[in-house]
């Protein structure tokens, strides 16, 4: 039988290969659904379906061997089943950021479909092509990352969470855990939106009275669970005196958890991650991790199709910016948490 471990660690290596394929959405809701179709409601959804027929959406975004994304599609899948719309998701490879930010982007837009949304996850390079794709009469959403200049480049909306709002809320849980002396991981050196995060994190630290130090370290290296758990721990055994470990995906918090175990500091060093997986959720129940900070990226997936679709139409979308987060989860409310994940294992976070 498979560890906990070893079944993350397979997740994350299955997807790379294919990380800028496109994938075509199905027409099956990835949630359960306790009720049977009934003749009516499979006449109505075929109604649907074939009055949004023409209606295609490309939608650009991360890869589905990183925790934060696989929620993420699956609402994109329940979105395009509901709406009865094609989508087709084009993973960028994180391993190549830009590059592979670029070439996505002008897949979508060689495909010209009826909308694109996409991650803003390089702005200085993605930001000239979603004006491109504007300019050749193709509407844009800007999803998860991109917050600071979606409006400008012409984008008709932004749905995410707000990169230095999560860091905060993370500073804020370790300040009132007692945590003064902590450490900023992040697993994607270079990657702007997780350097905003870092940013908002070390602000709120600072005017606390507290420090921060960051640990950096390639992609590549995130992907192996030993590796990573190495590297935190190498990392506190010559910085004495960290109080806390902050993660910026749920896989590399679970990694400091067992950094932690290994170390003998477990309750002594507090730990807490963006994102939500099985994994971390069982150590905010066994008291092993501090917090998650929630973006509900089902939601990015799924308000970005739904936003998109009423943009192509009706002309509508909401003004200025949705937050989807940034939601706290600890141990006050991880019994909710648990509960939901057991009812729907798809739509919180990956495995």
């Amino acid at each position: 039988m498979y560890t906990a471990r070893q079944k993350r660690s397979a997740i994350r290596a299955c997807a790379l290969a294919a990380a800028a394929a496109f994938l075509v959405v199905g027409t099956a809701s990835c949630t359960k659904s306790s009720a049977a179709p009934t003749a009516s409601s499979s006449a109505q959804a075929a109604s649907v379906s074939a009055a949004n027929k023409g209606i295609t959406i490309d939608f650009v975004s991360g890869p589905l061997n990183d925790s934060f994304f696989p929620p993420l599609y699956n609402g994109v899948k329940d979105a395009a089943a509901n709406l009865g719309v094609k989508v087709n998701y084009i993973a960028i490879n994180e391993g190549n950021l830009v590059p592979s930010s670029v070439q996505t982007m002008q897949a979508a837009i060689a495909e010209h479909p009826s909308a694109i949304v996409v991650g803003d996850f390089v702005t200085s390079s993605v930001d000239p092509l979603i004006k491109q794709a504007i300019a050749a009469g193709i509407p844009v959403y800007v999803d998860q990352s991109g917050q600071e200049s979606w409006a400008k480049d012409g984008a008709f909306g932004f749905v995410g969470q707000q990169g230095g709002a999560a860091g905060n809320a993370a500073a804020q849980q370790m300040i009132s855990a007692g945590a003064k002396n902590v450490l900023c991981v992040i697993h994607n050196a270079g990657n702007p939106y997780l350097n905003q995060v870092c940013n908002g994190f070390i602000a709120t630290m600072k005017a606390a009275g507290g420090t921060v130090s960051e640990l950096n370290f390639p992609i590549s290296d995130s992907t192996n669970p030993q590796k990573v758990t190495s590297d935190i721990g190498a990392y506190l055994a010559s910085h004495h005196g960290i109080q806390g470990v902050f993660a910026l995906n749920a896989a590399v918090g679970t990694d400091a958890v067992a950094a932690l175990s290994q170390a003998n500091l477990t309750g002594k060093v507090k730990v807490g991650t963006l994102e939500l997986s099985k994994v971390a959720i069982n150590d905010i129940q066994n008291g092993t991790m501090l917090f998650l900070v929630n973006e509900q990226p089902y939601l990015d997936g799924y308000y970005g199709v739904l936003f998109a679709y009423q943009y192509v139409k009706y002309g509508l979308a909401p003004v200025g910016t949705v937050n989807t987060g940034p939601s706290i989860i600890n141990k006050a409310n991880i019994q909710k948490v648990i509960e939901t994940t057991q009812q729907y294992p798809d739509v919180l976070g990956s495995s």
